[in-house]
């Protein structure tokens, strides 16, 4: 599963970019969350998401015909958007 991380040095922000043809078996949904968990922890967050969750969000994301999830962690908490890079 290729990801995408990036900073943004003025807001402090991370996101991190997951496209969703990548999410074959539930070792790739697990291994997300293990990015994301990592990111979130540099932030002294819990993303508080379950694999049966993002499962969810990638199913809405090809109902929607996004084709990514980009999660955005900054000090505030972690938000989703489902997009289409």
């Amino acid at each position: 599963m290729k990801t995408e991380i990036s900073v943004d040095p003025k807001t402090l922000s991370a996101s991190a970019l997951f496209l969703v043809e990548d999410f074959k078996s539930d070792k790739d949904y697990k291994d997300t969350l293990a990015i994301i968990s990592m990111v979130a922890g540099d932030y002294h967050l819990d993303p508080e998401v379950e694999v049966e969750e993002l499962k969810e969000f990638v199913a809405k994301a090809k109902e929607e015909n996004q084709s990514a999830l980009e999660f955005i962690v900054d000090e505030e908490g972690v938000e989703l958007e489902l997009v289409t890079p």
